[in-house]
């Protein structure tokens, strides 16, 4: 009964512990976005500025995702264990962070957070900032645990998969009908529905590349980048393939070119690309990661 009683015990501090470490995002959320100090360190108000207030804990349940890589050992003792949970839990919060603004640095050149967020209340930008801040975390975990406590190995990995978000971010204006910075201006909700459903495939695509057995960081690497170009080819397939089963019909399809425009812009159009590029990214990760071939010619 004592043990049962020590191990709630151990429970509860470690959630306290793990709430400190929170409060210390709320600051850290300062160092990379200045100009929220106000609205960070009082108290929040969700109904004066909903895109803020999304913008804002998107990252919380950002922080949650990540957390939840990190294991506590206490056969390896107490102290240590927390000490373990302290240094991977900020070195975490500092990789996530760094790679939302890396990220969103790419995306949003155009664009400036102040400006978008807090005088504009541009919703369109909190949508798409909350799909970033979910899709990194999942692969900042992804990589965690892929890494197996090994610092020089996560440092590696996370520079890889910042590289290849990177260029993955930018094959939304080649897929997408919608252009992204005429319609971000305007608020469009269509847009970030669209790019949002593509972030997430994308982030689908990427962590199941680096989910994979390794035992030689190289080899490693290149598993991945060759998972990765083969998702290439065989996503536009699928993307294709599923336009072709759900056809639609725009303004210019039904003799009203004028209205081609305004049906893009919709809500509807916005869900339909989404929906493709969840589907078409989640068949994807099915041909690339779930065919076993096995040995199909002898070996002599």
């Amino acid at each position: 009964m004592a043990e049962i009683f020590d191990r709630l015990l151990m429970r509860l501090i470690l959630a306290a512990f793990v709430c400190v470490m929170i409060y210390l995002y709320r600051y850290a959320h300062v160092l990379f976005y200045p100009t929220v100090k106000r609205q960070v360190l009082k108290r929040i108000n969700p109904a004066e500025n909903p895109a803020d207030s999304l913008h804002l804990f998107s990252r919380l349940v950002g922080i949650a995702v990540i957390f939840s890589s990190i294991t506590f050992n206490e056969s390896s003792g107490v102290f240590l264990s927390l000490f373990h949970l302290a240094v991977w839990g900020t070195l975490a919060i500092v990789l996530y962070l760094l790679s939302l603004y890396i990220v969103e640095s790419v995306v949003f050149y155009n664009f400036d957070y102040t400006d978008e967020v807090l005088k504009r209340k541009n919703m369109s930008y909190a949508v798409i900032s909350l799909c970033h801040a979910l899709v990194i975390a999942y692969l900042t975990r992804t990589v965690m645990i892929e890494s197996e406590n090994s610092l020089v190995i996560l440092l590696v990995l996370w520079l890889y998969m910042l590289v290849i978000v990177g260029f993955s971010v930018k094959y939304f204006t080649y897929i997408s009908k919608l252009s992204f910075n005429r319609l971000l201006i305007q608020k469009n909700l269509s847009l970030c529905f669209s790019y949002g459903g593509f972030t997430l495939g994308a982030g689908v695509i990427i962590a199941s590349c680096f989910d994979q057995e390794h035992y030689d960081i190289t080899v490693y690497c290149i598993q991945v980048l060759l998972k990765t170009v083969l998702s290439l080819i065989i996503f536009p397939i699928f993307k294709k393939g599923l336009v072709r089963i759900f056809p639609i019909k725009l303004g210019e399809e039904r003799g009203h070119e004028s209205h081609v425009e305004a049906d893009m812009q919709s809500l509807g159009y916005g869900f339909y690309e989404g929906s493709l590029f969840i589907a078409g990214a989640i068949l994807t990760t099915m041909i690339v990661n779930r065919i076993q071939f096995g040995t199909i010619y002898p070996f002599f």
